[in-house]
């Protein structure tokens, strides 16, 4: 569902305290794991490296089983080798993984989100998988921007029977996870269709990530962020047989922060505003949503929908802190209660709410 469909689709009517306790479950799955790992770590430490994260998993996945635990060697020249959590690609799991790095509990290893791109720069990086291989120069790749992030065409340099097509995209795939990193093929690149062809300016995968980098700036996507005045883009949808009237007031500076792990949430107040009274409530309601969400430059205002043809306005904030956000927002609505107020927290790590 695009974003004009899923912004006024049918509302989740549950308690407001679901998103609170979604939130609260995240952390204290994380806790429960550090508390038990405590408990285990001096034990697994002795352990080869193979049944350290075999064990390690088994212990993870008492609390958090759809993510899992890796092991690297010493990293970046430190002297601690690092835990990686990661979802394998599964964006829908990336708050636990998160949440597993904020409350880490360990001092022999670091601690770090998501895969990294380990294979950056590797011409020799290959793989093989039920008997067919693969390496990066046998993939070709051009990187475009696209509904404001990145794009990929991918082409294969060399023949693939056949039969084997989909495997060998499968394989490109999991390729591309090691060459720019989970967080970014997940967040970053929002489409990936294979050619036949490989078009202008594509290039072998392991020399994609600074390509990836240039578009990812271009689009504006600095992670600074920004300084006063903001600049605010309006944009309108007339009335149509099966489309309302819309108008969106998008915070055009806060997308220097799309992408940003740290502001992967998205916390929204929605309420009625059919005349002007409810209208200005409605302003007052977004104000001190924004304002709280820019306290500290933990998170920004980045838009708000008025549908026009139903009477509802909905203000959005992407943050850092959904759980304090998300609490403020719903006393705020308590308070406003007679525009049927709401308060709802998604987790939104490519901003889909703000790219139009």
């Amino acid at each position: 569902m695009g974003l004009l469909g899923s912004l006024f689709g049918k509302k989740n009517t549950a308690a407001e305290d679901e998103y609170t306790q979604q939130l609260h479950t995240l952390s204290q799955n994380a806790r429960d794991f550090w508390a038990a790992w405590q408990d285990e770590e001096a034990r697994l430490a002795a352990l080869d490296n193979r049944e350290f994260v075999e064990q390690g998993n088994e212990l993870l996945k008492r609390f958090c089983p759809e993510v899992a635990l890796e092991l690297e060697g010493l990293a970046d020249g430190s002297d601690t080798p690092s835990l990686i959590f990661t979802a394998h690609g599964m964006s829908a799991q990336f708050p636990q993984v998160q949440a597993l790095v904020e409350h880490a509990q360990t001092a022999r290893y670091q601690v770090r989100a998501f895969r990294h791109g380990m294979m950056a720069g590797n011409a020799d990086f290959a793989i093989g998988m039920e008997g067919f291989s693969l390496s990066a120069a046998d993939i070709l790749v051009a990187c475009t921007p696209w509904r404001e992030v990145a794009a990929l065409d991918v082409a294969f340099a060399c023949d693939i029977p056949d039969h084997m097509t989909d495997h060998a995209r499968n394989m490109a795939m999991i390729m591309l996870d090691h060459v720019v990193g989970e967080w970014d093929a997940s967040v970053k690149i929002g489409a990936v269709d294979f050619v036949d062809t490989a078009p202008e300016g594509a290039v072998p995968l392991h020399a994609l990530p600074p390509l990836l980098a240039e578009v990812w700036q271009g689009l504006g996507h600095t992670a600074v962020y920004p300084e006063p005045e903001w600049q605010y883009g309006m944009y309108e949808v007339e009335e149509a047989e099966d489309q309302d009237a819309l108008t969106l007031l998008r915070n055009q500076s806060a997308t220097a922060l799309v992408g940003r792990a740290d502001m992967a949430w998205c916390v929204s107040v929605t309420c009625r505003c059919g005349n002007q009274e409810e209208l200005e409530q409605a302003y007052a309601l977004q104000d001190a949503l924004w304002a709280a969400a820019e306290t500290q430059q933990q998170g920004i205002g980045t838009l708000t929908l008025t549908n026009l043809s139903q009477g509802r306005r909905t203000a959005y904030a992407a943050t850092s802190e959904p759980l304090a956000l998300l609490q403020q927002a719903q006393e705020w609505c308590a308070r406003f209660g007679d525009l049927e107020a709401e308060a709802a927290c998604e987790y939104d790590p490519s901003w889909q709410h703000y790219r139009l």
